[in-house]
């Protein structure tokens, strides 16, 4: 028996680690989308995860016409490790 997930598309899920990593994908791809826009005061936004854009740097950045970068939503996930992994250790740092 698969599942399916009506996610842009992705197909079906055969085994429940793919769920896993289908929700973590959806917490880091929140995170990033929230967290980004806070840390660089607006100047980046994450792309939206359906969105068909093409003309990505190879970091994974596009400059739009007003001036921001929108970040590639797959760079978004290596942004959202960096978060989870530092911010803790700058707190346990700075206590």
């Amino acid at each position: 028996m698969s599942l399916i997930i009506p996610f842009c598309g992705h197909g079906t899920l055969h085994r429940s680690c793919d769920l896993i990593d289908v929700l973590l994908e959806v917490l880091g791809y929140t995170t990033a989308r929230l967290g980004l826009p806070i840390i660089t005061l607006g100047k980046v936004r994450v792309q939206s995860i359906c969105s068909a854009e093409r003309g990505f740097n190879w970091p994974g950045f596009k400059r739009v016409g007003d001036g921001s970068l929108i970040c590639h939503a797959d760079m978004a996930g290596l942004i959202r490790v960096l978060l989870w992994i530092f911010v803790p250790l700058l707190i346990a740092t700075l206590a």
